[in-house]
C-alpha cells in the first residue's frame, strides 16, 4: 500500500477513535459569540473565559460549546468553581 494512503487511513482511524485516543492538555480558542468575542482556556482541566458569567459562576455558555466541541478529550468544567 501506498505510503501517503496508508497515512490518510491512519489518521481517519485515530479521528474516528478520538474519544479513546486523545487527551487535550491546554488550549486557548476565540469564540465569536453574538454580543462580543471571547477567550476561552483550557490546562489540565482548568477552564476559563474572560467574560462575566464565568468569571462569577465558574462555567458560561463558551465553556459549555468548547466542552460540546471536544467532547471527552477534556475534563468537564465544574458548576462552583468561580475563578
Amino acid at each position: 500500500m501506498d505510503s501517503a494512503v496508508s497515512r490518510i487511513m491512519k489518521a481517519k482511524q485515530y479521528a474516528a477513535e478520538r474519544d479513546q485516543r486523545v487527551k487535550v492538555h491546554s488550549f486557548e480558542v476565540e469564540l465569536h459569540g453574538d454580543n462580543a468575542n471571547h477567550i476561552i482556556g483550557y490546562a489540565d482541566g482548568d477552564w476559563r473565559c474572560d467574560c462575566e458569567e464565568a468569571t462569577l459562576r465558574g462555567v458560561c455558555a463558551h465553556i459549555m460549546a468548547m466542552e460540546e466541541i471536544l467532547g471527552d478529550s477534556v475534563e468537564p468544567a465544574m458548576f462552583a468553581t468561580p475563578h
